[in-house]
């Protein structure tokens, strides 16, 4: 089939509908061609009459600025190219490859442009493992990338950086694959499903000890404790290259929920720091090498990320360039305190099933599991708080026992000890005063402020709220006693829940 002959069959793919039918599909999708471009690129007052004069150069129907897809906290200017005819695809086409070259002008770096497709094609374009994308990038010589989904953002974005000539090369096999496969109002209508860790399988990898993986086999209570599945697995059962792993070690593989694994990690972290004092062990995940360069990001942001959220944990990937083939596996190191491996872990182990659902989350913006990886993240910290609660309620009933068992005779140590539990009393309860924060959605306080604000005034909880650096978040800053504290951000996490499960 000709380029010209692919042009003219237009974006609705050939199906055994009726016409009436077939004509419904097209009038809900009017062949919108949608790009964003970033603001240090070029700015919208400059972009504006560009679009004005293409528009005019090709006679496109509508090339116009869309603000409804305004991609959330990144600064740029969306834009859609818009025909009713199919049969003018390959003139707005032409009329793409016009706006890259003025926009390619006025720069004096390499283009990055964002293509905005509908969420129910991006498989389809990503192609099975990968293949088409693949594909697109060896014909093309553009490096693209298939973003993760953004947080309340219908469209996926598909970044490309090259020369114009080359991105408009990466966007005609994009729009040739859509063409193909046909658009139809369900595939604009369909949104990306946030990770749920508690429903996704994983099957998480991790270099250990040998003798390290020995302890942990043996505790058979970690595996009905958390309903996960525990393995040990030798060198040669996996795919990796063996300078990469030291002599003694072996593989232990955590079968589960991810939910489960995470938790079952953190538990295997803190006791093999227990046991092993004298054994400096680093935490090393084996992930698919392919995902290396997504967790280091551009310029490594990705991965500094992922440090600063683990409070300063060390992160290294260990891959060499040429593993990136699909089927080769490579080493993500941890190290620091036991919390920092063992938060950093969880937030890798959450990265890489993030991965698999497509690609790297944007340098800027939400991904669209961070609501979920907060909510997990604040209710670990309030069982913390809950055991450390437990722990010193019951050393301070000990504390009881053994004064209540001292000799009680004498005026002046009775008086002596009345003073001294005054005094301890009130370091008591300067030290149950909590002061924690959160962050949540906007839309979940503006939805539940008066019942918070109640809840608050009964327990003689002090509340305020700030604005996040994040769009569409707010922090709330929590005071008060810590079993009411503990109560208010419990009855937050939940009305949060019911709202992501609405």
């Amino acid at each position: 089939m000709s380029q010209d002959q692919c042009y003219d069959q237009g974006l609705s793919g050939q199906s055994s509908q009726s016409p009436s039918n077939q004509q419904v599909q097209k009038s809900m999708n009017q062949f919108s061609i949608d790009f964003f471009i970033e603001k240090r690129f070029i700015t919208q007052e400059d972009l504006k009459p560009i679009l004005e004069d293409v528009r005019c150069l090709y006679s496109v129907h509508s090339i116009k600025l869309n603000p409804q897809n305004q991609i959330p906290a990144l600064e740029g200017t969306a834009f859609s190219i818009i025909d009713h005819d199919e049969n003018k695809l390959k003139a707005r086409c032409d009329a793409v490859y016009k706006i890259l070259q003025l926009i390619e002008q006025r720069n004096k770096q390499t283009l990055e442009v964002i293509m905005l497709i509908p969420e129910g094609t991006v498989s389809y374009v990503i192609g099975t493992q990968g293949k088409q994308i693949e594909h697109i990038k060896l014909e093309t010589k553009v490096h693209l990338v298939v973003n993760q989904p953004i947080y309340e953002f219908q469209l996926r974005t598909v970044t490309i950086i090259g020369e114009s000539s080359s991105i408009f090369n990466a966007v005609n096999l994009i729009i040739k694959q859509l063409q193909e496969r046909g658009i139809s109002i369900e595939d604009y209508a369909k949104k990306a499903e946030p990770l749920d860790p508690r429903r996704v399988i994983t099957k998480a990898k991790f270099a250990f000890q040998s003798v390290i993986i020995e302890y942990i086999l043996k505790n058979k209570d970690l595996e009905k404790k958390y309903l996960v599945r525990l393995k040990g697995k030798g060198i040669n059962e996996i795919k990796i290259k063996k300078n990469k792993l030291k002599k003694d070690e072996a593989i232990l593989q955590i079968d589960g929920t991810l939910f489960n694994v995470q938790e079952a990690i953190q538990n295997i972290i803190k006791k093999v720091t227990q046991q092993f004092k004298k054994i400096e062990f680093d935490i090393r995940i084996i992930m698919p090498a392919n995902f290396a360069s997504k967790l280091i990001g551009a310029k490594g942001c990705q991965i500094k990320e992922l440090a600063n959220k683990a409070r300063g944990a060390q992160i290294k990937v260990l891959s060499d360039r040429d593993d990136t083939d699909i089927g080769q596996d490579c080493l993500v190191q941890v190290t620091g305190s036991m919390e920092n491996k063992q938060e950093a872990t969880i937030l890798i182990l959450e990265q890489i099933e993030c991965f698999k659902n497509g690609g790297p989350i944007l340098e800027s913006g939400r991904y669209i599991n961070e609501n979920f990886a907060q909510q997990y993240k604040n209710s670990v910290q309030v069982q913390d708080m809950k055991q450390k609660r437990q722990q010193s309620s019951s050393s301070r009933s000990d504390r009881r026992q053994r004064s209540r068992s001292s000799n009680k005779k004498q005026k002046y140590m009775r008086r002596s000890r009345s003073s001294s539990s005054i005094k301890s009393n009130k370091r008591r309860l300067k030290q149950q005063v909590l002061k924690t924060k959160i962050i949540v959605k906007q839309s979940l306080i503006e939805l539940i402020n008066k019942q918070v604000v109640r809840c608050c005034q009964d327990l003689d909880v002090r509340i305020k709220t700030f604005p996040s650096d994040i769009v569409q978040e707010v922090i709330v800053k929590l005071s008060g006693d810590v079993r009411s504290c503990i109560t208010v951000i419990q009855y937050i996490l939940n009305e949060q829940c019911k709202l992501s499960k609405r």
